[in-house]
């Protein structure tokens, strides 16, 4: 769960193995070509994948076959869906697109359609007996079609195939990508910055609603809880002495009560959604005040959930 905080300072997822069958006119070999693929891990999962982050969602894993036969294999690493359709899913929703990538062989072997198509150019895998070779394979989601969190997987079978498409062996592999549940805020509107703080001039303090266009931007993978705490109790100080001018504050509608933590709730839909939160500011009494910059600091935390 990530939590982000924002300051402001008011003043305002074994194929069973097979003998090679002869392709035409080729010689026969019998049971002499046993291919086993062990892939470590046997799942493939990019983990904690933050939407909000710049970062490419992507994963590199090995799988190494093994000749166990005494003859000569030559094969083509494929992978074939377990189930359609195509995508890395949680069981609703629209699917997560993905490509999967030979790296050793800088191939694309993507089961779009089913199953990894086939490049005309691409050269088959030769192992002699007793031989072993790894390969590298990239998984990559596309973030454009992360809309929650939660965890999307799709089941594979990456087996190793002769010229004619016979299986000489092969094992299961689990695709997937972890979404955390994450959420980012920011101010939009009447606001500088200072030493990375947020600075709001509410203006002359005249009691009402201080005239400031401000606005908390959300943006989060499902639903969140805003936190909000105030130096000085929902006051704000002259300098540092004992003078105060009362104050409110309301986020999207909500009021807050500025004398502990308060807790907003945010919309409880589950998909990825940029909120637009206004902020205003209520000024209390202000008579028989000394004259002079009164300031708080107000903390407002977004929690993910």
């Amino acid at each position: 769960m990530l939590r982000h905080t924002l300051f402001l300072a008011a003043a305002f997822l074994a194929v069973p193995l097979h003998a090679q069958a002869p392709a035409p006119g080729a010689s026969v070999r019998g049971a002499d070509c046993l291919i086993r693929a062990n892939a470590t891990p046997t799942s493939w999962l990019i983990q904690g994948y933050d939407p909000f982050d710049s970062a490419i969602p992507e994963g590199t894993f090995g799988v190494t076959f093994v000749n166990e036969g005494t003859a000569e294999c030559r094969f083509t690493p494929t992978f074939e869906l377990s189930q359609p359709p195509f995508g890395l899913s949680k069981g609703t929703g629209k699917p997560i697109g993905y490509a999967l990538l030979n790296l050793t062989d800088t191939q694309d072997v993507t089961p779009r359609v089913g199953r990894t198509q086939r490049a005309p150019s691409q050269r088959m895998l030769t192992l002699g007996a007793n031989a072993s070779r790894t390969l590298l394979f990239k998984l990559v989601a596309d973030p454009d079609d992360v809309k929650e969190s939660g965890t999307f997987t799709q089941d594979v079978t990456l087996e190793a195939q002769d010229g004619n498409f016979r299986s000489l062996g092969g094992t299961r592999i689990v695709l997937g990508i972890d979404v955390l549940p994450s959420a980012r805020i920011g101010l939009a509107g009447a606001y500088t910055m200072s030493d990375g703080h947020a600075v709001v001039d509410l203006g002359e303090l005249r009691p009402g609603v201080a005239p400031v266009p401000l606005q908390l931007r959300v943006a989060s993978t499902g639903s969140y809880d805003l936190s909000v705490t105030s130096a000085n109790s929902g006051r704000l100080r002259l300098g540092s002495s004992e003078w105060y001018v009362p104050y409110s504050l309301a986020i999207g509608g909500n009021a807050v009560n500025l004398t502990g933590m308060r807790t907003i709730s945010g919309s409880t839909n589950g998909n990825l959604r940029r909120d637009a939160l206004p902020i205003q500011f209520l000024i209390g009494n202000t008579s028989d005040r000394r004259a002079g910059v009164y300031s708080d600091v107000i903390s407002i935390a977004v929690t993910a959930r």
